[in-house]
């Protein structure tokens, strides 16, 4: 007797529309929970979050709105092209695609650490870092998952 319950088998792997959707949805969300971030922290909190005004420079200046939301989408971006790719393998290149996205997450992290600002500024930047790998992850796993 078999009974179909409709969810695909653990084994298939993901349509190349589901793999898509799951990774831009990853990456609309982690903008929005890093946007929002930023406005708790710089703004509200008066954090004087800072960062180089140029790759590799020493001048530093205020955390701008922009650059949260150019890099956060710009590497989730990267991240729902890595999961199309490898999530096309199956269940192995999704498990694969998020074992690269916590350590692509923590790596970036360490960036903030190579600023010359207090241990607490440097937190606060590792902050989005962290929000950004922990929404995409969370929530293309959550939407790749739904049958």
């Amino acid at each position: 007797m078999s009974t179909t319950s409709g969810a695909r088998p653990l084994s298939q792997a993901p349509s190349s529309v589901r793999l898509w959707r799951a990774g831009l949805l990853a990456a609309a969300a982690a903008t929005l929970v890093n946007v929002l971030a930023w406005v708790v922290v710089q703004q509200l909190g008066d954090a004087g979050l800072l960062v180089p005004k140029q790759p590799g420079g020493t001048e530093l200046m205020s955390l701008p709105l922009g650059l949260v939301v150019g890099t956060t989408l710009g590497a989730a971006l990267v991240g729902a092209v890595a999961l199309w790719l490898l999530g096309r393998r199956g269940p192995g290149g999704v498990r694969a695609w998020t074992a690269l996205a916590v350590a692509f997450g923590l790596l970036s992290a360490g960036a903030a650490f190579g600023i010359e600002v207090s241990v607490a500024r440097q937190l606060g930047l590792v902050l989005f870092h962290v929000l950004a790998t922990a929404t995409v992850v969370g929530v293309a796993r959550q939407q790749l998952a739904r049958g």
